[in-house]
């Protein structure tokens, strides 16, 4: 395999594409441009595609290239092995010896054995512009690619402008990669070419909802490596179903918010898990996405009242009401495409890139996850790079999740895995504590249980690699089965408090709300049971 290249993609839209065409060839007298034919190998019901894999055979001027890459989480490297070829025939052979090629010859052996071959299954037409520049001390190839995809009788039109790192400093590339974006309105792109083509020959339009999976890592990797497959995981849910929202189906909207909340609840939790062990990203980044996650709220409050609760009391024999949406509330995907929100997901992905970076030796150690953040600038550029943080800063303790939490719980220099039980361990005793007393407990600490449940469970899913296995299934569970009943008594409370304020206005609202009062109480009883079962539990000790 090459070595992986980071690169960052933007969709350039359409009024942009002028602009960015003549920035790419000002002051070049022979721009590099080439077209560009693929078609993409797979067999009709996706063996390769389903385990990660796209083959590709490209036409590049005259000559053929067969490319093979395997999807291994990682959301700014891309890695892939190449081979010449004469002509358009492809040839998996020439992949074997790598870990991908491997994989791919048992892939096309299972699928012979089936009755099937890899055929092209979509195929892409591009034009390619080209330009290398430096900036702020890297130098980055610029290459923006303009076509179409196609499979049968779906097509999707290609507008991608790519930032890949040739040498140097990866913040100095983000940082040209910011001026661009907030020049032309460009929108972060976390789309792979091979998904893209893969959606098209199912005839998906837009961009799936893209739901949480389990990151993975080696068991023997460190904190910080850890925690970029955590960030991988965690970004490419937000990214993707933050795109939906912009060019996916609006049909999925509903699904598209949720999932994107989601995704920005389990990188907070992410952050949280891993406080004290691996580098933190700046205070400042922390509190944008918390504004982000809370802005987005309101929309989907909304959705909750439309799509659940609204049902539920219309079939009990509630009056219709009206509720006009939050003064200061925004649809999502105007939301999502703005130039603050842009840049503030680009600032992410610098983030995440430095974590790859090595400690200098004399931060290694505890020291560490210690030393305040450091804000950096390109070289010689006239707006402010993006901000590159040193290797530390707190994450933030959530509501009712007191600091001292975590303070016995460890340093970097132990084993992930010894870090982890005890951890696990610490928290689980809060949420017991408070499930044996579910009955009693004030609303305001309701809520803060279903978050730490909420928390518990996504960092038990982070950390699944260096835990017991068998503990851990049973563990993941009880705590789903907890967190379910938490999230049904949520959704109450946010229909409670909206049906109580539309009471000025809408007196009829006194059905619901008594309807709501019964319904919570008949919830938070059929609960108790789960709260009980995860008390008694146990959390997965370490694999060592």
């Amino acid at each position: 395999m090459s070595q992986p290249a980071l690169q960052l993609t933007f969709l350039v839209p359409a009024a942009a594409h002028a602009g960015v065409l003549a920035e790419l060839t000002k002051g070049q007298s022979a721009p590099e441009r080439i077209s560009l034919a693929a078609m993409y190998l797979d067999t009709a019901d996706r063996h390769l595609a389903r385990e990660g894999l796209t083959w590709r055979l490209r036409r590049e001027g005259r000559r053929w290239i067969q490319t093979l890459q395997r999807a291994d989480g990682s959301l700014l490297a891309q890695q892939a092995h190449e081979a010449i070829r004469p002509d358009a025939t492809p040839d998996a052979s020439l992949h074997a010896g790598t870990q991908a090629g491997d994989q791919l010859l048992a892939l096309l052996q299972q699928a012979a054995e089936d009755g099937q071959a890899p055929s092209a299954r979509y195929r892409s037409e591009l034009a390619r512009t080209s330009r290398r520049v430096r900036s702020g001390g890297a130098v980055v190839d610029l290459s923006y690619d303009d076509g179409r995809l196609v499979a049968g009788a779906h097509s999707s039109r290609v507008r991608a402008l790519a930032f890949t790192l040739g040498v140097g400093d990866p913040k100095a590339m983000t940082a040209l990669a910011q001026r661009w974006q907030k020049r032309f309105g460009l929108l972060l792109d976390p789309r792979r070419m091979g998904e893209r083509g893969d959606w098209l020959a199912a005839g998906l339009a837009g961009v799936p909802v893209r739901k949480a999976t389990r990151p993975a890592y080696p068991a023997s990797a460190d904190a910080r490596q850890a925690l970029g497959a955590v960030v991988d995981e965690c970004l490419t849910q937000l990214l993707l179903n933050a795109f939906g929202l912009v060019e996916g189906d609006p049909a999925q909207r509903v699904d598209h918010v949720h999932q994107l909340r989601v995704g920005i609840r389990r990188l907070r939790s992410a952050l949280r898990c891993f406080e004290g062990w691996a580098p933190m990203p700046p205070d400042d980044l922390q509190t944008e996405l918390r504004a982000l996650f809370s802005t987005l709220g309101q929309a989907r409050d909304s959705d909750v009242l439309d799509s659940g609760v609204a049902r539920s009391l219309a079939r009990a024999g509630a009056p219709t009401l009206h509720f006009d949406p939050p003064g200061d509330s925004a649809e999502p995907a105007a939301l999502v495409s703005a130039v603050a929100t842009q840049r503030q997901l680009l600032q992410w992905l610098a983030w995440r890139a430095s974590l790859d970076t090595p400690l200098p030796e004399a931060v290694r150690g505890d020291e560490a996850v210690r030393m305040p953040s450091q804000q950096a600038a390109a070289e010689g550029d006239a707006m402010p790079a993006v901000d590159m943080p040193g290797p530390a800063v707190s994450a933030p303790a959530e509501p009712g999740d007191p600091a001292a939490d975590d303070k016995a719980d460890g340093g970097p220099a132990e084993p992930l895995d010894a870090l982890a039980a005890r951890r696990l361990a610490r928290w689980h005793k809060r949420i017991a504590a408070d499930a044996r007393q579910f009955a009693s407990l004030p609303e305001p600490v309701v809520h803060d249980l279903r978050k730490r449940i909420k928390r518990q469970r996504y960092a038990v899913e982070f950390l699944a690699p260096v835990l017991r296995r068998k503990p851990l299934q049973q563990y993941l569970q009880v705590l789903a089965e907890a967190q379910e009943g938490m999230g049904q008594l949520n959704d109450l409370y946010v229909a409670r408090d909206r049906y109580t304020e539309a009471l000025q206005t809408q007196p009829e609202a006194w059905f619901a709300l008594g309807w709501l009062s019964a319904k919570i109480e008949e919830v938070r009883t059929a609960t108790a049971p789960a709260l009980r079962r995860l008390a008694r539990c146990k959390p997965p000790g370490g694999r060592r």
